[in-house]
């Protein structure tokens, strides 16, 4: 296990005014302040080499869970391990062994080129030229910005800024790599390319991975276990596709006849499934078990030019789970 997370609690005080000029004038002679919890005991463990998504909505404490795990922030209440550290201790062995890459926020300098912030990160590291070299090709070489790394950063498209930002945070070749929301704003392909470097990135060098995203997209993509974040506590920490199932245990299936079937053998199957049909197409949306059941009537009696199933939208799933996820979670 590389990251334990016992009982962890983190409460924010707010402060708190009327709106309007009587509102400013009763808080300048009493100030009034509201505590809220951003996180309520909190409990995860991961192990090394583990790709992991925390995944919640706005406000969910994400961010706060992350911060907490790299130091920036004191929890209220409970204690956090990483790597056998306690990250706000800020011992100098724990931050050469972890990373965090935020979506929101630049780590590279601005107005002058990602090779010169990539130095700069090798002398603040100690790492070894040849080591440097090494791991700066391998990072360049894959995520296909060798043109553009003696560009400025404010020159960059914001995918190339985030492909320089992981850069800059892998060059120490840390064992834990956070990252919070690092598909922000980005187009699709550049999505699709970040997503495709930690699948990488991890098989190859079995670094642990924690990612933080709104986009469902990117959890499904890359990790297998999901940690669920509601309102500052956690709802569910398992398998990420069991609880899509859960939500949602429907697929669609599309169904080709090869001829037109017969009008009574279609009367008689509606008995049984609902689905709608347009001369040689089948449609209709079922549990995995009623799909079978059709299926295996479909092709008793006919034979098919295409046969597909199709999952529902993810977004539309954990969409309605987050609406009421006591529904779904017991």
């Amino acid at each position: 296990m590389i990251i334990d997370i016992k009982n962890i609690s983190k409460t924010f005080k707010a402060f708190h005014r009327e709106a309007g000029l009587k509102g400013a004038i009763n808080s300048f002679f009493k100030r009034n302040y509201k505590n809220f919890d951003v996180l309520s005991d909190i409990n995860l463990e991961v192990d090394e080499g583990e790709v992991i998504g925390i995944l919640g909505e706005n406000g969910a404490g994400k961010t706060t869970l992350i911060k907490l795990m790299v130091g920036l922030l004191y929890p209220n209440k409970g204690t956090i391990n990483v790597n056998g550290y306690t990250p706000w201790d800020r011992n100098h062995k724990f931050l050469s062994n972890i990373s965090v890459v935020m979506g929101q926020k630049n780590q590279l300098w601005w107005d002058i080129p990602a090779s010169e912030s990539f130095l700069l990160n090798k002398h603040i590291y100690n790492i070894d030229d040849s080591d440097y070299k090494q791991t700066l090709d391998e990072l360049i070489e894959y995520l296909d910005v060798k043109d553009k790394i003696d560009i400025q950063v404010r020159r960059l498209s914001l995918g190339e800024r985030m492909k320089m930002e992981i850069i800059a945070a892998l060059l120490h070749r840390p064992k834990i790599i956070l990252l919070d929301e690092p598909t922000l704003g980005l187009d699709v392909i550049s999505q699709s390319k970040v997503r495709e470097f930690v699948k990488y990135y991890n098989t190859k060098h079995n670094i642990t991975f924690v990612i933080t995203s709104h986009y469902t997209k990117d959890i499904q993509e890359m990790c297998k276990r999901v940690f669920v974040l509601n309102k500052g506590k956690s709802i569910y920490d398992g398998d990420f596709e069991t609880l899509i199932r859960s939500v949602n245990p429907e697929r669609k299936l599309i169904f080709e006849f090869t001829d037109s079937p017969n009008s009574d053998f279609i009367k008689d199957l509606e008995k049984s499934f609902k689905f709608t049909i347009n001369d040689r197409l089948l449609e209709t949306i079922l549990p995995d078990s009623d799909l079978q059941k059709l299926l295996k009537e479909l092709l008793n009696n006919y034979s098919a030019d295409n046969i597909s199933f199709e999952d529902l939208p993810v977004d539309d799933t954990m969409r309605n789970f987050f609406e009421n996820p006591d529904k779904y979670i017991s």
